[in-house]
């Protein structure tokens, strides 16, 4: 007698086994070595396969594992692979500067610290913080920015230097030469990038300095394809922080600083003192109050816009591309004033006020369009030589 043949049911499973072994094979050689969970679900379903649900269970099996694969290694390798927001440092050099220094600005052999996130965009944008902060305030919008992005730290507003002796306070002037070298150093170091300057508060201040500088001395300035200045303080009337850190009393920082919300009796002005001072506590408190004085000595008197206007005008002239200058809700009451002053200087289509308060305008759901629009709009810029 012969041997039966295979009936229907017995050849189905034979014929299944073949198939589930060529294609357990091949997902064996393509996931098997990168994951012990997806090889343990291959084990079991092979155990499994005489089972009427078994290519199911190897198709659900085949996609957890491919699956697990793919997505660990598209996560942990889009990490590595996408630019990350870094810390750097430029060192201070006599020869970094054009002009003597006082001998109680101790610079030289100091670090003015930034964060830099690089990317493959021709736009290099360089962000200035405000007063009493540090570059640390533009991260959230660095951190999925477009534009190749830095973000300078004034000297001795880096945390590290808030408590170290060597960082004594430094005047505007010597300030201003110290950003304007950095910048100089960026455009070096990024030839073919177009470089937009972007100032919040303080930071917006120091590029209307800077602008006055690059004017007299035109052999440094910068091919600058755009600036965005926001809430740049037109007088003493937008101040009120400013002129309370200048005459703090450093003897005992902490009353004294209880002592500027104390005196405060407007709700809006009470919100913004704390918003600074939370800020403050952690910076160098004498360097923070030398700044401020400085600034508040070369402030214009409450009404006057003249001189801030000269310096748009001057900001304008240096720039080879769009200069736009954004306010807050903060300097509502004098920005139809300023406005009327600044045509009247032949001034027009640069200035715009938000619809929100002074610290959201550095944050990231509102800086991220007005800077993708400045760059949209910016020319490239001339070659230098």
């Amino acid at each position: 007698m012969t041997a039966p043949g295979p009936g229907p049911t017995t050849g189905m499973v034979t014929r299944v086994r073949a198939a589930l072994a060529g294609v357990g094979g091949t997902l064996g050689i393509l996931i098997g070595i990168y994951a012990d969970e997806a090889r343990a679900v291959l084990a079991w379903v092979g155990a499994h396969a005489v089972a009427p649900a078994g290519s199911a269970l190897l198709a659900a099996g085949a996609g957890f594992g491919l699956g697990w694969w793919g997505g660990s290694r598209a996560g942990s390798g889009g990490r590595e692979a996408g630019p990350v927001v870094v810390e750097g440092s430029f060192e201070i050099s006599a020869d970094d500067f054009d002009v003597d220094l006082p001998a109680d600005h101790m610079v030289f052999g100091r670090r003015l610290r930034y964060l830099e996130r690089a990317t493959t965009s021709r736009d290099l944008v360089v962000l200035l913080h405000g007063l009493a902060t540090d570059a640390s305030e533009f991260r959230p919008y660095m951190a999925s920015a477009r534009p190749h992005t830095v973000a300078l730290t004034a000297f001795g507003h880096h945390p590290e230097e808030a408590r170290d002796a060597r960082y004594r306070p430094i005047g505007l002037a010597t300030h201003t030469e110290l950003i304007a070298g950095a910048i100089r150093a960026l455009a070096r170091r990024h030839p073919g990038k177009r470089l937009v300057l972007v100032g919040f508060s303080y930071g917006a201040d120091t590029v209307l300095r800077l602008a006055e500088r690059w004017a007299e001395r035109p052999e440094q300035r910068p091919a600058l394809a755009g600036v965005l200045l926001l809430d740049p303080n037109m007088n003493r009337s937008t101040l009120p922080v400013t002129r309370a850190l200048a005459g703090l009393d450093l003897s005992d920082p902490a009353a004294a600083l209880r002592g500027i919300v104390a005196g405060t009796r407007d709700l809006d002005a009470f919100a913004n003192f704390c918003d600074y001072l939370h800020r403050i506590v952690g910076k160098d408190l004498a360097q923070v109050c030398r700044h401020a004085g400085e600034v508040w000595e070369d402030a214009e008197e409450v009404g006057s816009y003249e001189r801030f206007v000269r310096r748009c005008e001057r900001l304008r002239s240096v720039c080879g591309g769009p200069v736009r200058i954004h306010f807050s809700t903060r300097f509502e009451t004098h920005f139809n004033d300023l406005v009327a002053h600044a045509r009247r200087h032949g001034l027009r289509g640069m200035f715009d006020l938000r619809r929100t308060d002074h610290f959201a305008l550095c944050a990231e759901p509102t800086l991220r369009p007005q800077v993708e629009a400045l760059v949209a709009g910016s020319p490239a810029p001339a070659p230098e030589g």
